[in-house]
């Protein structure tokens, strides 16, 4: 067995690997050990990960629904008093519905004690940055890790995924930072708390929650498009190049209809 990025041998490796982000709710979709080496997967862990879960938007969307780290540990978020002297606060969600408040101002804790201050306010971020460049390489990461598990079933699939020199810009871009900037579409296609009624049994229909989903979609036949919902925030990458016009094109020929957008699933 060989890691899918680095290409050395990993038959040892001792941990394995979240596809999405555990500190996202993922619990689910994870590789065997040894598909990624413990060296690659501590750099994602630390050097790509961590990045994009200490932005605005996901602390925010992770504060806001309760999605505890790896540590099982609620985000803290930080917002301010509604106080000409007011200043940045950090805000701490507790398992019990409460909200912890953490005040560095004896000041604003005594004003706010004398009822003097009564408004609290804190940022709700609707979408993430655009073009960022370690949300890039954590796509680029997600999308390759999901075609490993799409194909691991296959006989000789690892020795077929490291000799897939089609595959070598974008291990490359996301494991070592090289080539350019490798180009994603994000947008929003529903609300991050929306329900969705499973119909396939009318006697027993169901409402339920999708925190993440992700499939392919491949273009005249050579260009493999990685799509993944999360938390109703859709994102894009291209596979084989850093470009995104066919992708483009298709959504346009399809409406701007969501490849992974299924029948069975109707809003409420």
């Amino acid at each position: 067995m060989k890691c899918i990025f680095c290409k050395q041998n990993s038959e040892n490796a001792k941990s394995v690997e979240h596809i999405i982000p555990e500190s996202l709710g993922n619990k689910s979709h994870v590789l065997e050990k040894g598909i990624v080496c413990d060296k690659c997967n501590n750099y994602f862990a630390t050097k790509i990960e961590k990045n994009v879960l200490e932005q605005s938007y996901f602390r925010s969307l992770r504060h806001r629904n309760d999605i505890v780290n790896k540590k099982n540990k609620l985000p803290k978020e930080f917002g301010f008093i509604a106080h000409p002297k007011g200043g940045k606060i950090e805000i701490i969600n507790k398992y019990n519905n409460q909200i912890e408040i953490n005040i560095d101002s004896q000041e604003i804790y005594n004003l706010i004690k004398e009822q003097k201050v009564d408004k609290l306010y804190f940022p709700i971020l609707t979408e993430p940055e655009k073009d960022n460049i370690y949300l890039s390489k954590l796509l680029g990461k997600i999308a390759l890790e999901a075609l490993a598990q799409r194909v691991s079933t296959v006989e000789n699939w690892n020795e077929d995924f490291i000799d897939h020199e089609g595959l070598d810009d974008l291990r490359n871009y996301v494991r070592f930072g090289k080539g350019k900037f490798w180009e994603y579409k994000q947008r929003k296609v529903y609300e991050e708390n929306d329900g969705f009624k499973d119909i396939s049994n009318p006697q027993k229909p169901h409402i339920y929650q999708t925190l993440h989903e992700y499939d392919f979609l491949y273009i005249d036949n050579k260009y493999l498009f990685f799509i993944c919902i999360i938390m109703g925030i859709e994102y894009t990458i291209n596979m084989v190049e850093s470009t995104l016009e066919l992708y483009n094109e298709w959504l346009i020929k399809n409406e701007n209809k969501s490849h992974l957008e299924r029948d069975y699933q109707i809003k409420q």
